[in-house]
């Protein structure tokens, strides 16, 4: 028997006014499909920098210390720190002392932590599939190859303005 998660609680908001963004600009779409995200995921019981946490240690035990973590999801240092305390009071992780060097921990994911990244990742991959499912006529493969082809722009054009003198 499928359980259903418990109900969340929806505040949408409103789009930005009109001429404070440009026509052609994607920003209001991506604001859109994180703040959909970000609702769904209220149902894990979870901040939403935990639950990236704690997907992060499922998907990449190898990169297991805080300092890598803060490094691959993009926070600073302590926000690691909060957030491998809160994720310890719940029981699905710990530290552990590095096995070369007793200054650095590592973290690993507990059972408990384990299941509930898991489960937290099939809900996601469902929830996107059923999305996707409903719009009718959508070609997927197009939609990831376009979509494919923009991240690897935006990650060209970041790496363009961060050595401005590198221009080919």
């Amino acid at each position: 028997m499928k359980t259903r998660p418990p109900p969340v609680r929806i505040h949408r908001r409103e789009p930005p006014p009109s001429g404070r963004v440009p026509p052609g600009s994607m920003l209001p779409l991506w604001r859109r499909i994180h703040e959909e995200l970000m609702i769904r995921s209220q149902q894990w019981n979870l901040p939403t920098n935990a639950a990236m946490v704690l997907v992060h240690l499922h998907l990449h035990p190898d990169e297991s210390e805080p300092a890598a973590m803060a490094a691959a999801n993009y926070f600073p240092r302590q926000t690691i720190t909060f957030l491998l305390d809160l994720l310890e009071r719940k029981g699905l992780a710990v530290r552990k002392p590095h096995p070369n060097d007793r200054r650095r921990k590592r973290v690993a994911l507990t059972p408990k932590g384990r299941q509930k990244a898991e489960a937290m990742i099939q809900d996601m991959i469902r929830f996107e599939s059923d999305a996707l499912a409903r719009i009718e006529g959508v070609d997927l493969s197009r939609l990831q190859d376009f979509l494919t082809r923009y991240a690897d722009a935006l990650a060209a054009q970041n790496d363009r303005d961060a050595n401005p003198c590198k221009e080919p």
